[in-house]
């Protein structure tokens, strides 16, 4: 086990570090027992169409004496729909080097704060998250002046038995996804979202993301249909490699959304229970997905009538500036 005068802080290298941070990623995912796993194709495709972050300067990266990636922060603004500006710190760090979680997290606030002093923005706020428990919500607790602003859960389906009956309303029903299709999903999951924690107004950027993401798999994608408009979506998606880590054939029914005025309908109950039926007719073993726990939908509730179970609570922290 390294020392933190042993490790060395550099700068992000591009391509090269990905393999090393979806390690990383991994290592901690393992280390909470929960959460999605990721891998090098799937970080290069996020940061392809990064945004209002340059990696060359708002990033920190963590090396041990072998050259393994230990730990990195990177720093994003955006501006969200409470009407603040946010300077959004994601930063991960192995658990067994004491005090490195730390050191992370206070590069992360140095460099949001430097950002933000060249804004005029009204409301300015530093953002990050940690898993409840974790180091990284003792970092932020020893970093100091933060507060808890919303919270968030990873939740389970254990098996797939007892599958809820839940039909989709009169006069909706699914279609096999099209390439055609892609526009219209994108634009219905953003307009569900905008009154949601956090929200991010999309652009053409945000859109190739969608597409390229849309271009691993669309097969288990359950999406309802109103006529020529969508009305609700569940994505789900299987993660590579993460069956034989777990020894549990696991898929993220994921990505669910509900246009505004088909909520309450009983639209998301039956694409999840829809895509519920797919996985264990395909052998799956369980399903899990992320929750916002302050949704306005009452997605909660709905998922605990499914079948799913809380196993980890994040929280996210906010500090004015």
């Amino acid at each position: 086990m390294s020392s933190l005068e042993q490790l060395t802080f550099r700068a992000f290298r591009g391509p090269e570090d990905y393999a090393g941070m979806a390690a990383l990623i991994n290592e901690r995912v393992a280390e909470q027992g929960e959460g999605e796993p990721t891998t090098a194709d799937i970080v290069a495709m996020n940061y392809a169409h990064l945004q209002r972050s340059d990696p060359t300067k708002d990033m920190m990266m963590v090396v041990d004496p072998d050259d393994r990636l230990v730990a990195y922060t990177r720093v994003a603004w955006n501006d969200v729909s409470e009407g603040y500006r946010a300077y959004h710190i994601v930063f991960h760090a192995v658990d067994d080097i004491t005090g490195l979680a730390d050191r992370i997290l206070e590069w992360g606030v140095g460099r949001a704060t430097e950002i933000a002093g060249a804004d005029e923005h009204a409301d300015r706020r530093i953002v990050t998250w940690s898993a409840d428990g974790s180091n990284d919500e003792s970092a932020i607790r020893n970093i100091g002046g933060f507060e808890a602003s919303a919270w968030s859960a990873v939740m389970v389906r254990p098996h797939l038995r007892n599958i809820p009956d839940a039909p989709l309303p009169a006069g909706v029903e699914t279609r096999p996804v099209e390439d055609g299709h892609l526009r219209a999903i994108w634009e219905s999951d953003i307009e569900a979202f905008r009154d949601h924690h956090g929200y991010v107004e999309q652009d053409e950027t945000d859109w190739e993301r969608f597409r390229d993401e849309a271009g691993h798999a669309t097969a288990l994608w359950r999406v309802a249909w109103a006529g020529g408009t969508v009305v609700g979506q569940v994505r789900t998606r299987v993660n590579e490699g993460e069956a034989e880590v777990r020894g549990r054939r696991r898929a993220w029914t994921e990505d669910i959304s509900t246009r505004r005025e088909w909520r309450g309908k009983g639209v998301a109950s039956a694409l999840i229970a829809s895509s519920l039926r797919q996985l264990a007719s395909l052998g799956f073993d369980e399903a899990v997905l992320g929750v916002d726990l302050d949704n306005p939908t009452g997605a909660l509730g709905v998922y605990e009538r499914l079948g799913y179970q809380v196993v980890l609570r994040v929280t996210e922290y906010g500090r004015r500036l």
